[in-house]
This record gives structure tokens, C-alpha cells and sequence, in this order.
């Protein structure tokens, strides 16, 4: 007679999926902020500052947008801890997560929204001011319930089957990604069908309020300088039509169209761009869009929730240290680990953190550097980062296979070298070679290889850290590793912003900044000495953690 599967033994699939779409409405809105955000603010910078020149000493437009994009880190870093923690020894009759999300979900939605409205303010400095306030009650309240939408899976999953769970949770989350990404396309359509013609037609440039003008300074190098503010009559103006007459560049983009810079047409092209006013781009659409959609996420969830309370498990849990007790954290050097784990252990840390400065710095700065350097506007490159989000999340189980195979570091060390390689080949080929299209092969095979490799680092890289530690300290080790983590997440985009101005606003110097990032913590990491698993061992508590950690 065969036998029957007990009922409720294993994943409800169905239940879990509903639970992800609070997750799915959270990495939707962030994966739009970071693709437009820093975009809208370099334009506005960009305008008030005059391409940059009025900043003080080591000050840029880059360095300035990039210390904006690390405020989501550092709010996560103070807030979203607190309020995880808050929500434990929270009970209403909505449970202890909900509150959270029904209340400020849809004013973080509210506040994402304005941010592309208060850009299209015509008072630069106002226009400015506003959107860091909005930024920043934005961030505030994502940071009050992201850490309470993350925390609904272990309370409806028993802990033997949260993996599985956390898998379904994941592919929300990515499914919110790549929403995101293609978002752009979906609101310019959408405006389209609705006959808003001119806001369709301003969503397409490419300039995204820039307007900029190539020339040359008195020793020959090139230069972008921004394009409005000169007055023909001026002996100014008179100088940068004959610079950039003399430059030799073969192409003058401008709003979307490209220019030849030979003969009589660059001189009146160069007045043409001198005299015409600045393109604005409003994106408003694409985050009124994206904030509907994450509002239906949550529409979706109260749903769920109501239906389904009834199998919170953590409805009647008894929270340790509930009289506001802290627990004592341990001290590195107060370990009781041997000397050589030690070493490896902040070794490892180090590595860390120069892994992460490198791929948290590609964020806030790719959309910028597709604009200026390949012409493609936001919201088709968001399409090229979304290729690679898809490659790292496909690579996701062959790279967990590779490391308990080939072992951890040995995996990490194989992504890390791909990834220099794929820097220092696209690097070669953009500064030597001038066939275009051979440059954007070159960029796509990046794009989909540095996602598999991206995948081999971040799959091991906790996994290692953890198995240094033991079963006993894996709340300590996680600390430690998102200690880590969230240091490179605040100071990557500032030095890579920093990098970058200091190349005259020249967003290759990314790539640069990358390889060298990615080449040191290569080179670092391979004097990690511990963080292997045997294989006669039991490492499903590593599994558990690093699922219960994500």
C-alpha cells in the first residue's frame, strides 16, 4: 500500500509566494531608485554648479550624486535593525509585521513619487532641497518596514522548511527587480497609449537635462562643459566653438542626435547647442508607475495576511531579553577560536569589504556612465542591467554546487579572477578599439559572464565566514559579515564618485575603480586559510543560516 504525504508536511508553495510580494513591492521601488535617482541628480547638479566648476577644492557632481546613493545604506545600517527588532514584541490583532507595512508601505510609495516631481522644479537650488528631504523620508520609511516584510517568511514557515521558503521569497524579490528595470518601457508606452504625447516624447531624450558641449582645454585634452549660459557676443563663447571646432572629435551628441564636427556644420552646430535650452526629462511616470504596482504588491499581501493569520507561528513566541535587555556583543580578539581562524577571519572581512566597495559602486553609477559613454538613455540601460541581475540569479544554484565541490575560497578566487578579466578586457577594448559595435559584443558578453561571476562570490562568500565561526556564533559571524558588508556599500560609491570627478566626470574610471577593487580583494582573499566544509560534515545549519540571514 503506498504511502500518503502527511498533510501540511511540507512548503504550502502558494502561501509562500503571496507572502513575497511584500518583498517583490520593496526591491521594485529600490531598483528604480537606483537607476534614475542618480541620473536626475547629476542633471540637476550638473545645472546649478555649471558642469561642476563652482564646487570647492576635491568637491564633483559625481562624488556628490554617489555620497547622495549610500543615504539607503547608511539609514539601513541605524533604522532597519531597530524597527526588525521593534516588530518582534509588537501584537495587534494584524499580527506583528503588518502594522509596519500597511502604514508606511504605501507613504514610502508617496514619498518615491515626488522625487522625479520636485526635480522638475525650475529654482535649481529649491529643486534640490526638496528632493534630499523627500530622499530622505523615502529612505526613513522603507527602512521602518523592510526589515518587517523580510521577517513574514519565518513566521509562516517552520524552520526545517524556511530554505525552500526563502528560495520562493528570492524569486519575488527578483521578479521585483526586473520589473523595475523594464519599468521605464512600461510607463513610456503606458503615457503613450494614454495620448500624453509631449511627456512620451520627454521621457525618450537622452540628454536627460545635461545639454552637454564637447571642447577642448588650452592644452588639447577634452572636455564636457555644460551647454547653456553663453552669450555669442562674448569672447567666451567666441573660445569655445573655435575649441571645439579644433578638437577633431568625430561626434557632437545632443538631445538624442548625433553631429559631425567637420568644417562650417560644427560651427553651427556648436552655436546651435550653445543657444538651445536645456532638455528636461521628467520621470515622474516611471515612479508613479513603479509605487502603483508596489502598492498592489501590498493590496495583494493585507489579503493574503487576512486570510491566512491564522498560521502565523510566531503569533504566541516568547521573546527573549523582552524588558529591553541588550545582549553583549563579542569582541573579535574574545573569541574562542584558534589564532590562524582569527587571522582568516579578518582577512576575510577585509576581503570583504573590498568586494563590496567595487560591486555597490556599479549601482548609482551605471545608468550615468550608459548615458555618456555608450548614448543610451535610462531607460534602456536599466534593460542591460537587468540582463545581468538575471545572469547572477541563474547562476545562483551552479555557483552553491561549485563550492561544495571545488570548495568556497577556491570558487570565490574563480569568480573574483573572471570578473578582473572581464573589467580589464572591456577597459582594453573601449580606449583601442573603434569599431563600435565590436564595443557593445564586448559589453553584453561582460554583462551576462560578470553576473555568473558576481554569483560565485556572493553565493560562498557568508557561507565561508560562517563555517570559521561554528554553530554556536552564527548570530556573531553575521554581524560580522554585514558589518563588513554595509562599511563598502557607504564608502564604495563615495570613492568610486571621487575617482570618477577627479577624471574630469569621465564614468569609465568606474571600471578602473572596480578592477583595482575586485584585484586587491583577490589578492587578499587568497590568505584565508579556513571556512572549508569537509565531507563527512553536517553543514545544513550553514544552509539554515545564510537562508534566515538573506
Amino acid at each position: 500500500m503506498p504511502k500518503t504525504k502527511k498533510k501540511g508536511s511540507g512548503l504550502n508553495y502558494k502561501r509562500t509566494f503571496l507572502i513575497g510580494f511584500g518583498f517583490m513591492g520593496c526591491m521594485l521601488m529600490w531598483s528604480v531608485y537606483n537607476s534614475y535617482v542618480p541620473v536626475i541628480f547629476r542633471a540637476k547638479l550638473t545645472e546649478i554648479t555649471n558642469g561642476g566648476e563652482a564646487l570647492p577644492g576635491i568637491l564633483s557632481v559625481a562624488l556628490l550624486v554617489n555620497a547622495i546613493m549610500t543615504i539607503d545604506n547608511i539609514f539601513g545600517v541605524i533604522f532597519q535593525p531597530y524597527f526588525g527588532k521593534r516588530s518582534d514584541r509588537t501584537y495587534t490583532k494584524w499580527g506583528k509585521r503588518m502594522p509596519y507595512i500597511i502604514i508606511c508601505l504605501p507613504i514610502c510609495a508617496l514619498f518615491f513619487s515626488l522625487i522625479p516631481v520636485a526635480a522638475t522644479l525650475k529654482a535649481g537650488v529649491l529643486s534640490i532641497a526638496l528632493m534630499m528631504a523627500v530622499i530622505i523620508f523615502f529612505n526613513f520609511t522603507m527602512s521602518v518596514w523592510r526589515s518587517p516584510v523580510v521577517s513574514l517568511m519565518p513566521d509562516f514557515t517552520p524552520s526545517h522548511l524556511q530554505s525552500d521558503a526563502n528560495a520562493v521569497i528570492n524569486i519575488m524579490g527578483g521578479i521585483g527587480q526586473m520589473i523595475g528595470f523594464v519599468v521605464g518601457t512600461i510607463a513610456t508606452t503606458l503615457v503613450g497609449l494614454l495620448g500624453f504625447t509631449s511627456m512620451q516624447a520627454a521621457l525618450k531624450a537622452k540628454t536627460n537635462t545635461l545639454g552637454q558641449i564637447l571642447q577642448t582645454n588650452a592644452d588639447g585634452s577634452p572636455v564636457v562643459k555644460y551647454a547653456t549660459g553663453f552669450n555669442p557676443n562674448l569672447a567666451e563663447y567666441k573660445e569655445h566653438v573655435e575649441n571645439f571646432i579644433a578638437s577633431g572629435r568625430d561626434k557632437l551628441y545632443f538631445n538624442g542626435t548625433s553631429f559631425s564636427s567637420s568644417g562650417d556644420k560644427a560651427q553651427l552646430v556648436a552655436e546651435k547647442v550653445a543657444k538651445t535650452p536645456v532638455e528636461y526629462v521628467n520621470y515622474t511616470p516611471i515612479f508613479v508607475v513603479a509605487a502603483v504596482i508596489s502598492v498592489l504588491c501590498l493590496v495583494v499581501l493585507v489579503i493574503f495576511y487576512k486570510r491566512n493569520k491564522q498560521y502565523d507561528l510566531s503569533k504566541d513566541l516568547v521573546i527573549e531579553n523582552k524588558n529591553g535587555e541588550k545582549t553583549k556583543k563579542i569582541k573579535i580578539k574574545d573569541l574562542p577560536i584558534s589564532k590562524e581562524e582569527r587571522r582568516s577571519l579578518l582577512v576575510m572581512l577585509a576581503a570583504l569589504f573590498l568586494i563590496n566597495n567595487a560591486t555597490e559602486a556599479i549601482v548609482p553609477n551605471f545608468t550615468n556612465f550608459a548615458l555618456d559613454t555608450l548614448n543610451v538613455k535610462p531607460i534602456y540601460s536599466t534593460l542591460m542591467m537587468a540582463v545581468f541581475a538575471v545572469s547572477l540569479a541563474a547562476f545562483g544554484i551552479p555557483a552553491g554546487a561549485m563550492g561544495r565541490k571545488l570548495g568556497r575560497k577556491k570558487t570565490i578566487i574563480i569568480g573574483l579572477s573572471v570578473i578582473v578579466i572581464m573589467f580589464i578586457i572591456y577597459l582594453a577594448v573601449s580606449q583601442f578599439v573603434t569599431n563600435r559595435a565590436f564595443t557593445w559584443v564586448v559589453l553584453w558578453i561582460a554583462l551576462v559572464v560578470g553576473g555568473a561571476a558576481v554569483g560565485c562570490i556572493n553565493i560562498n562568500t557568508l557561507p565561508l565566514v560562517l563555517a570559521i565561526g561554528g554553530r554556536d556564533y552564527v548570530g556573531t559571524f553575521t554581524g560580522y559579515y554585514y558589518t563588513a558588508t554595509f562599511s563598502a556599500a557607504i564608502t564604495g560609491p563615495i570613492l568610486c564618485g571621487g575617482l570618477i570627478g577627479l577624471f574630469g566626470e569621465d564614468y569609465n574610471y568606474m571600471f578602473l575603480f572596480c578592477a583595482i577593487m575586485f584585484a586587491i580583494g583577490l589578492g587578499v582573499i587568497t590568505q584565508v586559510k579556513h571556512g572549508e566544509s569537509s565531507k563527512d560534515e553536517d553543514t545544513s545549519w550553514i544552509d539554515e543560516a545564510v537562508e534566515n540571514a538573506d
